[in-house]
């Protein structure tokens, strides 16, 4: 649940460098303009809800009703955006289909979703949902809301270049619906007369799809195409994203020849020449990158030398579609690399580096000792040179994370740096990392509910428990757990073995207790909103050995 969080608002203000540099700043040149919510007709037969939300929705109006494709960040957005569906296009959501898994898609599924509605997705849509729910979900939590500002006052939040500011639902996370149909390689289906053709089409993510209407010639290319130069490396902490099928997936658009193009965010693209032209830039955009990054590394560059080296050719640089307001060509090298090779460099120095503090202590008497470091801060930040004041700074953090002073020093220079960067979510990750520096920007997550969870399947939950398991409390013990969940008869042992976990299916080997509950009550307890004492004390919760061993439990675990 990599998006699911809510910061308190920052009470911050710009330093003098920060706010000169801002008015200078050359995004606003280049950052495209989204305009007022709208619903833009692409056909006689499709719509497109933009600006509503970070994210576009699109109606298909068929036989008898509608099909919708993708759904927004919130059930806000999602009911304004129905309702403005319905005044045009009366008639029942008949289908929904999820062009891929991230949040600012899928949250507000419910409001279009009734009982027995189909919910189309790519069969990696599962697989995806483990992981923004697995033991990652809170660094996913903190450094997507740094990326998307939601800590900062409203006027220092940059939208981040392909909608609106992200707006996710204030007071609950909500349901998260999975799929009831996917599919693999290729899918076809009709709903009221109009086919729908859905094509497995990896890129910003590995369960992404392409929906095809064969009928009007058009199709929806999700978030593999978008009116910026595309986040080939998503700084809020991703999985390398599949470069190279990416561009695939865009070949594989082309050769449908389609008439129109919708978009996952930004405007949607209309008439064959333009859709060609726009595709080719965009794929050729990524070839490049990947090409050169995959060239450089055989003659043994290393990334920090491709980020200098490397420049798209003037022709793709210039492209509207391409230019630096989501993901930037350098995050994209680092990217590539690492889904390529990994963390490791070739310089063997870096097999086995200093520890941070002892790196620091050691260049700290190098430099001749805090004091001319700290210097040197001020004389850069007085020169207009945030990045060296900056990295002086973690010089001595390391030493004094504390210390009052450096925390200040960095902070102004990450504001220096957020105003002088042209990319909206830089700026964002710039400016949210100073405000935590002076302690004034908090990340708390939405209030999860039982129905957030209720459609996710069990054991995503019980296999996050090894994970979870904290080793340093855990690593004499061992231990074997069994769970029961008495409305749907499914059962797991949970295997602690000095500080290791494993889940596997069934209660095994006579476990040392026993923890008997439905799978509701397991996963509010999951979620924090039931607490174990009370649903002791109520009987929904039962264990073998006793309320102790719950607290045992509770004890080796981290927090969800």
């Amino acid at each position: 649940m990599s998006f699911f969080f809510r910061c308190r608002r920052a009470d911050t203000a710009l330093d003098a460098g920060a706010k000169q540099l801002a008015a200078q700043s050359p995004c606003a040149a280049i950052q495209p303009q989204h305009g007022p919510p709208r619903i833009e007709r692409l056909t006689e037969h499709v719509y497109c809800a933009i600006g509503y939300g970070l994210s576009n929705i699109t109606l298909v109006a068929v036989d008898g009703g509608q099909v919708i494709i993708d759904a927004g960040e919130s059930l806000r957005v999602a009911r304004r955006v129905k309702a403005e569906f319905d005044a045009l296009v009366p008639g029942p959501v008949r289908a929904i289909i999820l062009t891929h898994s991230h949040p600012d898609h899928i949250l507000g599924v419910s409001a279009f979703h009734t009982p027995g509605v189909p919910i189309w997705a790519n069969d990696h849509y599962v697989d995806e949902i483990r992981t923004q729910l697995g033991g990652l979900s809170k660094t996913l939590r903190r450094r997507g809301a740094k990326q998307f500002g939601s800590g900062l006052p409203p006027d220092a939040i940059s939208a981040t270049g392909i909608g609106p500011v992200l707006e996710l639902d204030h007071d609950r996370v909500p349901p998260l619906m999975l799929p009831t149909h996917t599919f693999r390689d290729r899918a076809s289906f009709e709903v009221g007369g109009v086919q729908f053709d859905l094509h497995e089409a990896p890129g910003e993510t590995r369960d992404h799809l392409l929906v095809h209407l064969p009928q009007s010639g058009g199709v929806m290319a999700g978030d593999n195409v978008y009116r910026s130069f595309p986040n080939l490396y998503a700084i809020r902490g991703v999985a390398p994203r599949p470069v190279r099928d990416w561009i695939g997936s865009l070949d594989k658009i082309r050769r449908l020849e389609p008439q129109w193009l919708a978009l996952g965010h930004t405007e949607p693209i209309c008439g064959p020449a333009n859709v060609s032209e726009v595709l080719t830039a965009y794929r050729d955009g990524i070839s490049y990158l990947h090409a050169a990054v995959i060239r450089l590394s055989n003659r043994g560059h290393t990334p920090d030398e491709m980020v200098e080296m490397i420049r798209l050719p003037e022709h793709l640089r210039s492209h509207p579609y391409l230019q630096e307001t989501y993901g930037k060509v350098t995050w994209g090298v680092r990217g590539i690399y690492e889904g390529y090779l990994g963390w490791f460099d070739g310089n063997p120095t870096r097999l086995a580096p200093l520890a941070t503090a002892d790196y620091a202590a050691r260049m700290t008497e190098l430099a001749g000792g805090p004091a001319r470091i700290e210097l040197q801060i001020v004389a850069a930040l007085e020169r207009g040179e945030p990045q060296w004041a900056a990295e002086l700074c973690d010089l001595l953090l390391p030493l004094r994370p504390q210390d009052d002073r450096l925390r200040h020093w960095k902070a102004t220079a990450l504001d220096r740096l957020a105003a002088a960067d042209a990319n909206p979510v830089a700026r964002n990750y710039y400016r949210s990392s100073a405000a935590e520096l002076r302690d004034v920007a908090r990340s708390a997550g939405p209030r999860l509910e039982v129905e957030t969870v209720a459609s996710i399947p069990v054991e995503l939950l019980m296999q996050s428990l090894p994970i979870r398991l904290r080793a340093d409390r855990a690593a004499e013990l061992s231990l074997r757990i069994g769970f029961e969940f008495c409305d749907s008869g499914k059962q797991f042992t949970f295997y602690i073995r000095r500080g290791v976990g494993e889940v596997r299916p069934g209660v095994l080997d006579e476990p040392d207790f026993v923890i008997t509950a439905s799978e509701t009550d397991f996963k509010a307890l999951a979620i924090g909103v039931l607490k174990g004492p009370r649903a002791v004390v109520s009987g929904r919760l039962k264990c073998s050995a006793g309320w102790r061993k719950l607290r045992l439990l509770k004890s080796l675990l981290e927090p969800a």
